[in-house]
């Protein structure tokens, strides 16, 4: 019998893109690649899609789908055992029968995930019902964690007590000692007694992507130390391949096509409980390979909000490394007008730098102003950027040998940027900021370029930082308001793509749209609770919405897509192949979430509108309704940014431990 591991494990070695490339042409769209189906006969429409983040295809006119393995199996009639041979081989995967090692392995590890899933119901009902949690839910209401979060990340607390996990384990559950150690919960002294690793500290269970319990970090009460405390690592735990947060993020991180790596576990949840579900971090440490291959699977386009003081810019340098020397790249010829320079390499993924301000954590820059993060998220550094300011930083650029220092450290940099407009760009700015004459710059970059090893970025210099935190970049309106209108727009086309679902979807977010509305009846005047109003500002998206409905939802969607016109025919089928749709049990929380982010951008907009005609002067009664509606549009406003209690989770208030 073959292990499943050995199937994911070849599954994630093979591209999908390039094994169905060799018999199907496939041409780019958005994140997907379209082409003839192989199935069928068509030649007309491209219905034939692959999907590299699931590894997965899917055609839309004969319905066949699957995985490399039923791609191999359907072009080649073998059956399944055949196409693991060969797709082994191709991967270089070793096929070998399953032991009872292997056996025992797997019962031991399902054994330690429920011997973690006991020790997170204990250090729950501690920090929710016992009196000993006290000091612990004055921290979580300090960090101004809310119920939601409290139960979605599952947060607990352990007593300050020598032995409450181990026996409430052992004596009450009937876990081994030697499970309990296993799992790092407790640890056993030399005269064969034990104690528990975890006490008088807030609990973050740390989850594996498929939502199981692995591990535990601990924040200590108090001034204890170390103030964070990690669980070993065991058969089911390294830190060093975990990113916190992830099995919650995952989903959004494929939708937004975008993920944003923080430091830690309050930033994580932090952002969460605001609506920013594309937020990760790593556990304690710095990005490491392992990561930066969970990251590469799910987006190309990585976001670092690490502190700004000097500890965090150095792990945000040394993780711009990390990223540059694991990700996916290729070599390219690097043009100049005498010839080619050289092979330069191309990361294939766009990194950016968000800079926190005043040195200020997530959670506390939410808590001031939830509305800052996503100009922060659009008016993020692009790595080389981030680079220029920070290896200057240290350096008074008057000066002549400071001016050297600067072109060491920075021109090989430059000299590793393929496109040439963008190196053009970087050599330009940088002779600007260090006064030197742009010829001589471009001899250096040419020199370094003849010189240095091209094969992977140099290793970046991190200079020593001052104290004073850099000052943020300055945000351009225009960046984020170009970054927030796609996030509405992409947000709206998800939309629609889950109201063509069901009539539960579609009942759900009338209820939602009644619902806000019912809180702020003045706010009638300006929005409507019908679901166009969610579509007013996109014609295309409004003309498809309005056929369905004319058509009856009833109505068979092929039998009704082809009742559209070219052009909202051609909208339909370019969201349609972006789009994935996500787990049934997720689909109705994802759509309401799009409502909302629709909500406040139409909310936001009738704000600018009204505090335009405010100023734009009118009289005393016009002006005293204007300003009753603009203060109810902004309450409405800070009512729909307020995360609600998710009905996904069991009250814990209702639990009962024994």
């Amino acid at each position: 019998m073959t292990n499943n591991s050995v199937i994911e494990t070849i599954k994630e070695r093979i591209d999908i893109v390039e094994l169905i490339g060799t018999s199907v042409q496939l041409r780019k769209a958005g994140r997907s690649f379209v082409g003839f189906c192989p199935f069928h006969s068509n030649t007309r429409t491209p219905a034939f899609t692959v999907y590299p983040d699931t590894q997965s295809y899917h055609c839309f006119g004969c319905k066949a789908s699957g995985t490399v393995f039923d791609f191999v199996m359907r072009t080649q009639g073998i059956e399944f055992r055949e196409a693991l041979e060969q797709l082994a081989q191709r991967s270089g995967v070793e096929l070998t029968p399953r032991t009872q090692q292997d056996e025992e392995r797997d019962n031991q590890r399902e054994r330690l995930i429920e011997v973690n899933t006991a020790a997170a119901r204990l250090f729950q009902h501690m920090l929710i019902k016992s009196p000993r949690g006290e000091e612990a839910r004055a921290y979580v209401a300090r960090r101004m964690i809310n119920d939601w979060a409290l139960e979605s990340f599952q947060l607990g607390y352990s007593p300050d007590e020598r032995t409450k996990l181990f026996e409430y384990l052992t004596l009450k559950l009937d876990f081994s000692a030697e499970e309990v150690v296993a799992a790092g919960l407790a640890i056993q002294r030399d005269d064969g007694s034990h104690y528990d690793r975890f006490r008088g500290r807030v609990i973050f269970p740390i989850r594996n992507i498929k939502g199981h319990i692995i591990a535990f970090g601990g924040r200590a009460m108090g001034d204890a130390q170390p103030k964070y405390l990690n669980s070993p690592q065991t058969l089911l735990f390294d830190k060093s391949s975990v990113l916190y947060g992830l099995d919650m993020a995952r989903e959004a991180i494929r939708q937004q096509d975008a993920i944003v790596i923080v430091e830690g576990y309050v930033d994580v949840i932090a952002l969460h409980q605001h609506g920013f579900r594309n937020v990760v971090a790593p556990l304690g440490t710095a990005l490491t390979a392992d990561h930066v291959q969970i990251i590469k699977k799910l987006t190309k386009n990585i976001y670092l909000a690490l502190d700004a003081d000097s500890a965090g810019i150095r792990a945000t340098l040394k993780g711009l490394q990390t990223l540059h020397d694991n990700l996916d790249s290729r070599l390219v010829p690097t043009p100049t007008p005498h010839g080619v320079l050289s092979w330069s390499r191309n990361v294939d993924a766009q990194i950016r730098i968000i800079e926190l301000p005043d040195g200020k954590d997530p959670d506390e820059l939410l808590a001031e102003d939830a509305e800052r993060w996503p100009a922060l998220v659009a008016n993020a550094l692009p790595a080389m950027d981030f680079y220029m300011q920070v290896l200057t930083r240290d350096l008074d650029l008057t000066v002549l040998a400071d001016k050297r220092t600067a072109v060491d450290r920075l021109a090989p940099l430059i000299s590793q940027l393929s496109n040439q407009l963008e190196q053009t760009h970087y050599v330009q700015q940088l002779a600007h900021l260090l006064k030197i004459d742009e010829t001589l710059l471009r001899r250096e970059l040419r020199h370094v370029a003849t010189t240095a090893q091209v094969q992977r970025v140099p290793r970046i210099p991190t200079p020593s930082t001052k104290s004073q935190a850099a000052k943020p970049a300055t945000a351009t309106p225009s960046a984020s308001r170009n970054h927030l209108m796609q996030r509405t727009r992409t947000a709206a086309e998800h939309l629609l793509m889950y109201l063509l679902q069901s009539s539960d979807i579609r009942d759900a977010i009338t209820q939602k749209l009644e619902h806000d509305l019912k809180e702020f009846p003045q706010l009638q005047e300006l929005f409507d609770a019908e679901i166009e109003s969610l579509f007013v500002d996109d014609d295309e998206l409004r003309g498809i919405w309005r056929t369905r409905v004319q058509f009856g939802h009833e109505g068979d969607l092929l039998e009704w897509f082809a009742t559209l016109n070219e052009q909202l025919r051609e909208r339909a089928e370019h969201i349609g192949r972006s789009f994935v749709l996500p787990k049934e049990y997720l689909v109705a929380s994802e759509a309401i979430e799009c409502v909302t982010i629709v909500q406040r951008d139409i909310a936001k907009r009738w704000n600018q509108r009204l505090s335009q005609q405010l100023s734009d002067g009118a009289d005393d009664d016009e002006s005293g309704h204007l300003l009753s509606l603009l203060a109810d549009v902004q309450q409405y406003i800070n009512y729909l940014h307020t995360p609600k209690r998710s009905s996904t989770y069991d009250d814990l208030h209702t639990r009962h431990m024994g």
